[in-house]
């Protein structure tokens, strides 16, 4: 389907996309969204189908999805409310659709996001077909080694919450033009959220933990990303609604800020003043999707900030805990795990030093873990070819990438 809609844009450079609903209840990509629906899990929305329950009878629920579509009578039904730990007692408010309707968005995001993917911008990379948080980090760690050192570390304030409703229906509409699509849309903007039994109006905002919230922030914050990207002298890197503005001086970085704040004005949104702050990377760190980022010795250093570090230390130390029922193997697994996934994650930054003392570490609690198990090696030091040969315990080590240091 891209390369039709790659090449209908080639032809008429001016028109927008008009008949895209029977691409959305097309069965191919109704399966599609089914696949990746039960691929992500998660669970029920506000009528308690589970994806389990959905799967019984998933032909013929399809069916009726494609069949209300097609109709134009889908009813879209509120989000639940689910409020998930950030840390420090604080807790962000997700809105969960229900199955059908993670399915239906998945369907109209697999149609649109083409469309929009064809104009989003370079800087963007949260989000989007084959792009990535590393990618960004490396957008970074390149300018900064050309001079952009002076960054500002913007945060905008309640982005999901105070999104337009208008304003980002207009912007979709500047591409599309089915109207069943455009309704789709706007109704699961204005769907309301259930907290507590309790209907609650939306009357801004899009929900975090729907489908298609992450491709409408995309197209909202494009806006922002063609006048920010017009400033001379100035790189900006967003991943959603975090994002990072680099400038050559001091003077720049100010000024820029400023023309920044107007900007998200006319978007009806604005900078968290506390959070939001101007560093020189050689004299102040700051910090980027989990990264700490710093300027020494003309090099940008890349390093898990503290929180990350200490998240994942806990996570370790809750699965090696020696009284659990389990075999040093299946522990093993399970830890191996979370090894590769942190590991792979800041694997890119200047870790050499910080992994082998996470190595060292880890290494020590499995085998105290497994002298508790009263194994042959129960009463000896376990060299490391045994944990690493009998019981393949990963080596955060081996994860650094090629390129960092």
């Amino acid at each position: 389907m891209y390369e039709y809609l790659e090449e209908f844009r080639e032809h008429f450079p001016e028109r927008k996309f008009y008949q895209l609903i029977d691409k959305v209840y097309d069965m191919n990509n109704l399966e599609e969204a089914w696949k990746k629906v039960k691929s992500n899990k998660g669970c029920a929305g506000v009528d308690a189908q589970s994806i389990q329950n959905f799967q019984v009878q998933k032909d013929r629920n399809l069916r009726e999805i494609q069949r209300a579509l097609k109709n134009g009578n889908y009813k879209v039904k509120p989000v639940l409310r689910k409020l998930i730990p950030k840390g420090d007692n604080r807790f962000r408010p997700l809105g969960i659709p229900t199955v059908k309707d993670r399915i239906v968005q998945q369907a109209v995001k697999n149609v649109i996001e083409q469309i929009f993917e064809m104009k989003f911008l370079d800087c963007s990379y949260g989000f989007r077909p084959d792009r990535s948080t590393h990618q960004a980090v490396e957008q970074i760690r390149e300018y900064a080694q050309q001079g952009y050192t002076w960054i500002i570390d913007a945060d905008i304030a309640k982005f999901f919450d105070t999104v337009n409703h208008k304003m980002l229906i207009s912007f979709v509409a500047e591409e599309i033009s089915d109207g069943k699509v455009l309704n789709l849309i706007e109704a699961w903007l204005e769907a309301g959220v259930m907290n507590e039994g309790i209907k609650e109006e939306t009357i801004e905002g899009t929900p975090q933990g729907g489908v298609i919230s992450p491709l409408l922030a995309n197209i909202y914050l494009h806006e922002m990303d063609k006048q920010v990207n017009a400033i001379d002298d100035v790189i900006l890197v967003r991943y959603a609604d975090d994002m990072v503005i680099l400038c050559k001086t001091k003077e720049i970085a100010e000024r820029t800020k400023k023309q920044v704040e107007e900007i998200l004005k006319e978007l009806k949104l604005r900078l968290n003043r506390t959070k939001t702050k101007t560093v020189d990377a050689y004299e102040e760190r700051c910090e980027f999707l989990g990264f700490k980022l710093k300027m020494l010795g003309g090099k940008l250093l890349i390093t898990p900030k503290e929180s990350a570090l200490k998240k994942f230390k806990e996570a370790i130390r809750i699965l090696t805990r020696r009284g659990q029922p389990v075999k040093p193997q299946e522990m093993v697994v399970r830890l191996n795990k979370t090894i590769r996934g942190w590991g792979n994650y800041f694997g890119i930054g200047s870790v050499k030093w910080l992994f082998t003392v996470l190595d060292r570490w880890i290494r020590t609690r499995v085998r105290a873990f497994i002298e508790k198990k009263k194994t042959r090696y129960a009463n000896r030091r376990l060299p490391i070819y045994i944990l690493q040969s009998e019981y393949k315990l990963a080596s955060m080590v081996t994860l650094i990438k090629p390129y960092s240091l």
